[in-house]
């Protein structure tokens, strides 16, 4: 009988440490995640706005006007214009209508 006290009692305190440690585990990791997004996006609402292309324009230079702090980088934005606007290369013309993702708290008009 006491023998069976002291296996139950092992038992016990190897799954109370279990349970503590994946505790422990989805504190630490879950909001290292948390605060890592919280820090990268300054808006969570992503709008798109139409541009006319005029003839002095390149797709650098409109990004450069509209890019928000949300994305890690010019070629990332670049990247999701194109894909956005089903373009096959960087390439625009005057007269052409684009549009153009960004981030903000409400759109802009």
């Amino acid at each position: 009988m006491k023998m069976k006290k002291s296996m139950l009692k092992k038992r016990f305190a190897t799954l109370f440490f279990l349970i503590v440690m994946a505790f422990a585990l989805v504190f630490i990791f879950g909001s290292t995640k948390a605060s890592a997004d919280s820090r990268h996006r300054e808006n969570d609402r992503k709008f798109f706005t139409s541009y006319v292309v005029e003839s002095q324009d390149t797709l650098w230079g409109i990004a450069w006007q509209y890019i928000t702090p949300e994305y890690d980088s010019m070629d990332e934005y670049i990247h999701e214009i194109l894909c956005t606007n089903q373009l096959d290369s960087t390439r625009i013309y005057p007269g052409q209508l684009i549009l153009i993702p960004y981030y903000a708290d409400a759109p802009m008009y």
